[in-house]
């Protein structure tokens, strides 16, 4: 088979991007998602805002980030003035999304406080 001169550059070319593309895509995602060095990209204000979404009317009383599984979580909890329950909101440290809402009352927070 003979394949003009531009042609072979042309596919040689396009192997080459190709396989490049795919190499920084799996080095860019281990290093993003996998690795346990890896700063989050969301900041406290923007998981706080998230996390008040989620409970209307809320106040946040403290917000942190953590690592689970490598990965960074941001641990909202929010005081909802009128019932006084505690929301404890999970927000992806990547991604801004929230993971997890729990609401307890006052009393149960204490007693896990307790346990630990």
């Amino acid at each position: 088979m003979n394949i003009p001169w531009k042609s072979r550059k042309v596919i040689l070319v396009g192997i080459v991007l190709a396989a490049s593309y795919s190499s920084t895509l799996t080095l860019a995602g281990n290093i993003s998602r996998k690795s346990s060095a890896a700063p989050a990209r969301i900041t406290r204000v923007q998981a706080e805002r998230a996390a008040l979404i989620r409970v209307p009317g809320g106040k946040v009383n403290s917000a942190k980030l953590q690592r689970e599984n490598g990965l960074p979580i941001w641990s909202v909890d929010i005081i909802t003035p009128l019932t006084k329950k505690v929301a404890a909101v999970q927000v992806d440290g990547y991604t801004g999304k929230v993971l997890s809402k729990l609401a307890q009352n006052p009393a149960d927070r204490a007693e896990e406080s307790v346990g630990q």
